[in-house]
């Protein structure tokens, strides 16, 4: 599941007669993935080998676009350093909780994400109070991992070893497709 964060900005169109005006264009700064139970991704890999080689990897409303093997690294790793942290998120998180909290996925955008460099990451355990701030029986734990635009929250330790898993997979194919460096 995801969530787009967006800002306008001003851009100026063609100078007329010395003045200048402006169209109005929204630029997404960040994307959030929340991630809880099981999670699936396909990876695709275009023109192998080559000049503009390109690792695909589409997980439910999110596609991510890798064209060297170290920006695939640094997402793998971001995930694997993040291990320990992950112990203190609850084990297994009902997705039904989750959804209540974060409305239909149906209403998400699909958000597209190309790296052209390897991202900084980041990684910290959050402590969430959804709609209920003054109970200390309704807040959570959930693991955010910051790579690039993208932010993920994961709820539980299932999404984390499942999402690990399948980075691990984009990884070991991005070395045998991708160039190494971008």
């Amino acid at each position: 599941m995801t969530r787009e964060t967006t800002t306008s900005t001003r851009t100026p169109k063609k100078a007329t007669r010395g003045t200048v005006s402006y169209e109005d264009q929204t630029i997404s700064t960040r994307a959030i993935a929340l991630l809880a139970g099981a999670q699936h991704a396909s990876i695709d890999v275009h023109g192998a080998g080559q000049d503009g080689a390109r690792l695909s990897l589409t997980w439910g409303t999110l596609l991510l676009g890798f064209t060297a093997t170290d920006q695939v690294d640094a997402l793998a790793e971001a995930f694997a350093d993040s291990q320990s942290a992950a112990k203190r998120i609850p084990e297994r998180l009902d997705p039904t909780i989750l959804s209540a909290e974060i409305g239909d996925e149906a209403y998400l955008p699909a958000i597209s994400v190309g790296f052209r460099e390897v991202p900084r990451c980041g990684v910290s355990v959050q402590t969430l109070a959804p709609g209920r701030v003054d109970s200390w029986a309704h807040r959570r734990h959930c693991l955010h991992i910051r790579v690039g635009v993208l932010l993920f929250r994961v709820f539980d330790q299932q999404a984390h070893a499942s999402t690990l898993g399948m980075l691990t997979r984009a990884a070991t194919i991005a070395a045998a497709t991708l160039p190494q460096y971008s």
